[in-house]
């Protein structure tokens, strides 16, 4: 595709944004400044959205329920004010919780579904699930009484982890079917405190380069990376590669730890202002684990808020390098609050600045729609004009100079040291589509379903996995099967340019379902692209 396309905008972009995760990317404040509403106001404003309910309560043609119409009123008056203030009804305020605090009550196992079949995709080592016997590839079905496989669950997968989860301690019974077992399994679970890492993956890529990996900023991520770098020091790294690419933010005070780790005591980190709250400046400490060694820090479009908190930190001290694509551009943060119905509010308190001061948010003044909008478009114009990376998305009016001098630039996101653009070949079509239609995670459930006792003792440990693995051609055949039952088709071409990747990538889900994330990132990083180019 060569042509930039047009596209008739509505609620759906901000749908499409959402599922990206950047809606939810906030940028939050310390949970101190999380206050309760009471007696913060009396009637809103004038007292016209009360008589307002009030009328439509007495005189509407139909009855209403008067809880969806608030809720909706109080959507549409933050959605005014700028993109990213949010009302949370209860349930959003308990997953945002969770986000946040890393940690969340239930078994410890991954669900996924294949047509109208429920399976563990992941099982958490040494979680609930595990110490019960689960194992990755068994078919879930029932949930206590309630039957949720070969019955379409309304809500899908998610309804099925609705029945799964509860609290601490409570007992959920589960029947499984698995391939040996001419009977159903049933394993009786207690639920416990499930701990979900925010940094999943921190191994040496070589000798002296390490590679650490965060996916967000909750509360346990500034230990998290704390005990990475620890591990990482001591197996001799003089060259981290810090990867936040697809990191769409969260706690403002774990980037801020996150930074101090890397920065001298006395570098500015960020400050913070708004009409109704002071400036506040944020410094680094001494006693960071890495405050001296080479350091490169990877972006990418998705990476929002405290990701670019944690850039900006970096390039505007001249730390180290960014490398990439440029960020979301995202610079407000969020305060939340609990309103006396239980319901909450995530509302925008304070913009932050880099240490140069720049503010790397994007204009919102046309309104939520146009907001997102411009930032597909400028996905778009990424995809399809990788020469013109750098000029489709800076703004050269806002310009400030880093600790040595250098011109960086504000109001569009974070701009890489090094360019890092798409690779416009259409021999990696065929791979996008296999990963669309998931092709290989139906073959990676299929062999572990069938095949999960025979593979464990073959390759017992995480170890002796990534070092011996390899995809037979039974499964490079089964995969092309899959991918042609589907409609995709590869020419000679695009097997010449991508089975190696396809390979790895397969071995890769195959790790993580097998073992964890780490295992993931212990084979994927191996056909990372971009990563290479960083090292090289």
């Amino acid at each position: 595709m060569t042509e930039k396309k047009k596209y008739t905008f509505s609620l759906g972009v901000v749908l499409l944004a959402a599922a990206l995760g950047l809606l939810s990317g906030v940028l939050l404040a310390p949970r101190g400044d999380g206050r309760r509403a009471e007696g913060l106001y009396g009637t809103v404003g004038d007292g016209r959205l009360d008589a307002l309910m009030q009328i439509i309560d007495y005189y509407y043609v139909d009855k209403v329920d008067r809880d969806s119409l608030s809720t909706i009123a109080a959507q549409s008056l933050l959605s005014s004010l700028d993109p990213h203030s949010t009302f949370l009804v209860p349930e959003a305020m308990d997953k945002e919780t969770e986000m946040m605090q890393g940690r969340f009550e239930g078994i410890g196992v991954t669900l996924a579904s294949l047509n109208d079949t429920i399976f563990a995709s992941t099982v958490k080592p040494d979680s609930p699930g595990a110490k019960a016997g689960m194992r990755p590839g068994d078919i879930i079905l029932m949930v206590d009484t309630v039957k949720v496989s070969g019955v379409k669950m309304e809500g899908g997968t998610a309804s099925v982890v609705d029945l799964i989860r509860g609290p601490r301690y409570s007992t959920v019974t589960l029947t499984l079917a698995r391939k040996e077992s001419k009977t159903p399994v049933k394993v009786k679970i207690k639920r416990d405190v499930i701990h979900h890492a925010s940094v999943p993956a921190a191994v040496m890529i070589n000798r002296t380069t390490g590679y650490i990996r965060v996916s967000r900023f909750a509360e346990t991520t500034a230990s998290e990376f704390h005990n990475a770098l620890l591990q990482l020091n001591a197996e001799g790294m003089k060259h981290l590669v810090l990867d936040l690419r697809g990191n769409g933010g969260g706690s403002l005070g774990s980037a801020v730890s996150m930074a101090d780790e890397l920065l001298p005591k006395g570098d500015l980190i960020v400050y913070t202002q708004g009409a109704n709250s002071r400036r506040y400046n944020s410094y680094a400490t001494s006693g960071g684990l890495y405050e001296t060694g080479k350091l490169t820090v990877l972006i990418n479009e998705f990476s929002a808020s405290a990701s670019e908190v944690v850039s900006g930190a970096i390039q505007d001290n001249d730390r180290g390098r960014i490398a990439g694509r440029c960020s979301f551009g995202k610079g407000l943060v969020q305060r939340q609050f609990t309103l006396p119905s239980g319901d909450g509010v995530l509302l925008t308190t304070a913009r932050y600045y880099s240490p140069s001061g720049r503010c790397i948010q994007r204009p919102y003044d046309k309104g939520s729609d146009a907001y997102y909008m411009d930032y597909l478009d400028r996905i778009f114009s990424n995809y399809t004009s990788p020469d013109s990376l750098f000029n489709a998305t800076a703004d050269t009016s806002q310009w400030f100079l880093t600790k040595k001098g250098r011109k960086v630039y504000g109001g569009g996101g974070i701009q890489p040291d090094l360019m890092l653009p798409y690779v416009l070949d259409t021999n990696w079509a065929f791979y996008n589509k296999l990963v669309d239609k998931r092709v290989l995670d139906e073959v990676v459930y299929h062999q572990l379903h069938d095949n999960y006792v025979e593979l464990i003792k073959q390759y017992p440990t995480a170890n002796s996995f990534v070092a011996n693995y390899q995809v037979d051609a039974a499964t490079w055949n089964t995969i092309l099967a899959n991918a042609k039952a589907k409609g995709i088709v590869p020419t000679e071409g695009n097997l010449k340019h991508c089975a190696a990747h396809i390979r790895n990538h397969y071995k890769a889900l195959m790790a993580e379902a097998m073992f964890d994330e780490n295992a993931y990132f212990r084979v994927s990083l191996q056909t990372d692209n971009e990563l290479q180019k960083v090292i090289k």
